[in-house]
């Protein structure tokens, strides 16, 4: 007896053009869709796409585009017989897909995990000035599709204009784990690592064993370029050897520590990360 057939590149496509529909946020004059997407599938099918995975999320990203045009057109037609409904945005920095195994059992042979990420208006919970991420996670299983949405406050510093002739770096970060040599450029201004989960979002997702926290530290960029680490873990962020201290909201003067070009950062006792300013 056969399983389920591995999701094909047509099927990741399809099932994240309906993701981006439904995850849709209407302001009066525009729609807004989320940019960052994480496709999780079960490792042993991960490992039928793997090679290809790169030019699929290329691929993803231009039926994005080309849906989001079909949608805007037949709005425009709708105008005739009712009232104007506002276009949906392409996201001005682009798309971010990111294609990976699923590592913690919550997506089965033949099934895709679906997670978005959309910055939406401040939720009053979270303070004045603070950003709301809503994060929508979704597992499709056949025609099935179970989705649990939340929102969190963006920890992400509010960028800010770089002082005149600044450079605005960025960084990379090279490591090994249990799925081989891996490289992770930082594109934004906090970035989240550990093992993620269904509870638990990270940007970079390390495959390794459970002393590595679902979230373990975070990497935040300042408007001058400097990197800083933050320990939010259960068994430790050690920097160049030193034990980071535990990362204290609103004490991060004191609680989190500048990362250097050739910095080596070590998640617990498992994976050790080389940090590199390019």
């Amino acid at each position: 007896m056969t399983g389920p057939e591995p999701p094909t590149g047509e099927r990741i496509a399809s099932e994240v053009e309906r993701e981006m529909e439904e995850r849709l946020y209407r302001l009066r004059h525009v729609v807004l869709a989320p940019a960052e997407y994480h496709i999780y599938l079960h490792p042993a099918d991960f490992k039928h796409i793997k090679d290809v995975a790169p030019r699929i999320a290329l691929d993803v990203q231009l039926c994005l585009n080309s849906r989001i045009e079909r949608l805007n057109r037949r709005s425009r037609l709708s105008e005739l017989i009712a009232r104007r409904r506002a276009p949906i945005e392409i996201p001005a920095g682009g798309w971010a897909i990111y294609i990976k195994p699923a590592l913690n059992n919550d997506v089965g042979p033949g099934e895709l995990g679906i997670h978005s990420r959309l910055s939406v208006p401040s939720a009053s919970r979270f303070g004045s000035g603070a950003g709301t991420m809503r994060i929508a996670q979704t597992v499709v299983s056949g025609t099935d599709r179970r989705t649990i949405v939340r929102d969190e406050p963006d920890n992400g510093p509010t960028p800010s204009r770089p002082h005149r002739g600044a450079r605005t770096a960025g960084a990379r970060l090279t490591y090994t784990d249990e799925g081989g040599a891996q490289a992770f450029v930082i594109t934004k201004e906090l970035i989240k690592v550990g093992r993620g989960g269904n509870a638990h979002w990270v940007d970079l997702t390390v495959i390794t064993g459970p002393k590595v926290s679902r979230e373990h530290c975070r990497i935040r960029r300042d408007s001058s370029g400097r990197f800083f680490i933050q320990d939010v873990s259960t068994w430790g962020t050690f920097l160049n050897g030193k034990q980071v201290p535990k990362f204290v909201e609103g004490q991060a003067r004191s609680t989190e520590r500048e990362l250097h070009d050739g910095a080596s950062i070590r998640l617990a006792d498992s994976v050790t990360l080389q940090f590199s300013v390019e």
